[in-house]
């Protein structure tokens, strides 16, 4: 028995050959993310992996992967991180602690027979890790009070981070008594109590203190 052809059948060749052809194109084209193949369905991440990402608290190696995972153009990881690009805040830079350490104290008596008038009774300068210089003039206006002025030098910095910092003086990590920096680095602490303080400022991500002041 012969086979019938397709034309005998009456099946149009070309027109099948074109519908396979637009089939196959189909299956072919079906949506993916951008970079490397990976789909939506294919991200191994996951959301907490992220925010852990933005907040910068991941190991600095498995960040590094996530960051080559995200350059490649992981559509679901762009996605995520857009969403939540307004609630993601910054990690905040690290603060370093400075301990200055005196390098020199003179201490004068006042003069006999002066009264009224400020009398400079001691000098004190300190220095922490060879980076901020403090020099302090302590004057006795009165006994029991006196008027602390000083100058902050930080080597290769700019004057302009140090004006408005507030110098404190400070009692069991209270503040008794407050000035500020003006743009020369010069402060002035004025009716300062006779008694022992620690002095502390904070310029940028510097904690500067120095430990158990006399006044």
């Amino acid at each position: 028995m012969a086979i019938p052809t397709a034309t005998e059948m009456g099946i149009n060749v070309t027109d099948r050959l074109n519908e396979s052809q637009y089939d196959s194109m189909s299956v072919n084209q079906e949506p993916r993310a951008a970079g490397e193949g990976n789909t939506m369905n294919e991200c191994k991440y996951e959301l907490g992996e992220i925010v852990e990402y933005l907040m910068g608290g991941m190991a600095e190696d498995t960040r590094s992967e996530l960051q080559i995972h995200v350059d490649a153009g992981c559509a679901q990881c762009e996605d995520r991180i857009a969403s939540m690009g307004g609630f993601v805040q910054e990690p905040e830079p690290e603060v370093h602690q400075m301990v200055a350490q005196p390098l020199m104290d003179t201490q004068m008596a006042a003069p006999v027979g002066v009264r009224g008038g400020a009398v400079l009774t001691r000098r004190r300068v300190y220095e922490a890790e060879s980076k901020v210089c403090i020099d302090i003039d302590q004057h006795e206006m009165e006994p029991g009070s006196s008027t602390v002025e000083g100058q902050v030098l930080i080597k290769g910095g700019d004057l302009d981070d140090l004006e408005g910092v507030e110098v404190s003086l400070c009692q069991d990590g209270i503040p008794m008594a407050v000035g500020s920096v003006d743009l020369l680095g010069d402060f002035t602490i004025e009716g300062v109590p006779s008694g022992n303080y620690d002095l502390t400022m904070s310029v940028g991500n510097l904690e500067i203190a120095i430990r158990g002041i006399e006044i």
